[in-house]
């Protein structure tokens, strides 16, 4: 966080919102957790960020346009919007706080325990983000960065579309050269559809690409194109296609197969009419003899216990210590790169208030003295983070 942001930390904004803490830092905008003082219930505070002053105008008409997104697109499974205003010179928007978080962190909770994505969690969201998604298209709007960070889930499990920041619309004036000023690459490569790559026309069928490569990684926890950057994704969507989810996933009925892979088309025109279209299809082909409803799948993408935020955090933590060991023995000391990456991954869990995560990091502090990367023995961090975490793989012993 840069110095202007780090001093809004407990400050009182519009005599209403008092800061709390960060929650992310997006290439758009700055996402802070506040207190509102008059509904007495935390929310979300947005501000854009420019770090450059020749990207002010562009940035913040963007914001104003994603200010615009919200006011006007009332759905039940849109982020609500609350406020906005401006502060210190800088516009803010107010979203209502989801909680219960997103479609990312329960894909990677299902990775983590080797867990498949069943077939009926997909109720849990797609009807409601398909529906979303096309009425926002009916109102001559295109999001162009739906993924799994951008679904969200409440305390009763509804899902919400958000992040409306790179959002275009067909009918406002000079739009097209304001959102493209900076270049074609707007969105999330591993998402993004051909002629998105290619920076030519986006239309509703973009977002719809974006939403099966959501639901091929939900099915068969990969991606349908793996390549490393922008470039080697686009040759991958081109020459080498997607695999068919049925060689991928046992039993998979083929048409959902079939329609996912429909919607993956190159080109435009061979997918969809729209979101609706492709989730009835994956929706009449799942299993008619599990209910439809909160209860059953309050479980989400586990199979019994229930699954909470924490202890999502806590299998991604274990993981990350995991793979820091094994960097730190295999390169015999604790580098800059190392500690850096280390202490971005607990910052995630730190903001969640994880035990865990807080002992780590003092722990960590102590062998580089509070960040002065020196000489260190790693045999004495791994041992040390063993104690802590008896079931890490360090094999040290």
């Amino acid at each position: 966080m840069n110095e202007e942001f780090s001093s809004w930390i407990e400050k009182i904004i519009d005599q209403r919102y008092r800061i709390k803490s960060k929650l992310t830092n997006g290439g758009m905008g700055m996402v802070f957790l506040a207190f509102d003082q008059h509904l007495n219930k935390d929310v979300v505070i947005k501000v854009p960020v420019f770090k450059f002053s020749e990207q002010k105008h562009e940035t913040v008409y963007r914001f104003n346009r994603e200010v615009l997104a919200h006011s006007t697109l009332e759905h039940p499974n849109i982020v609500p919007i609350i406020d906005s205003g401006i502060y210190n010179d800088r516009p803010f928007l107010v979203l209502q706080y989801i909680k219960n978080g997103t479609l990312r962190m329960l894909l990677d909770y299902a990775k983590l325990r080797h867990e498949p994505c069943y077939l009926n969690n997909l109720k849990l969201w797609l009807p409601q983000i398909s529906s979303a998604l096309d009425f926002i298209h009916s109102n001559n709007w295109v999001h162009r960065d739906v993924k799994p960070e951008n679904i969200l889930f409440d305390s009763n499990y509804n899902p919400y579309l958000t992040d409306f920041g790179i959002l275009k619309n067909f009918t406002l004036i000079n739009e097209e050269a304001v959102t493209t000023s900076h270049g074609s690459f707007i969105g999330s490569p591993q998402y993004m559809a051909p002629e998105q790559h290619l920076g030519k026309k986006i239309t509703a069928k973009t977002d719809q690409f974006a939403l099966a490569v959501i639901i091929y990684e939900c099915l068969s926890g990969k991606l349908p194109f793996n390549g490393n950057n922008h470039v080697g994704i686009l040759l991958e969507i081109v020459k080498q296609k997607a695999t068919p989810l049925k060689d991928r996933v046992a039993n998979l009925p083929t048409p959902i197969s079939d329609a996912v892979i429909k919607a993956l088309s190159e080109d435009p025109d061979d997918r969809f009419e729209s979101c609706n279209q492709l989730c009835t299809i994956i929706m009449n082909e799942l299993p008619s003899n599990t209910p439809n409803n909160k209860a059953n799948h309050a479980n989400h993408f586990q199979s019994s216990n229930t699954v909470n935020i924490n202890e999502i955090l806590n299998a991604k933590l274990l993981w990350q210590v995991n793979l820091f060991c094994s960097q730190l023995m295999e390169q015999k000391a604790l580098n800059n790169t190392l500690y850096t990456s280390m202490k971005k991954n607990l910052s995630e869990h730190l903001k969640a208030e994880i035990p865990l995560a807080s002992m780590l990091n003092n722990l960590l502090d102590f062998f580089t003295m509070s960040g002065t990367i020196e000489a260190t023995n790693y045999e004495d961090i791994t041992q040390a983070l063993k104690r802590l975490i008896p079931e890490l793989n360090t094999n040290t012993n």
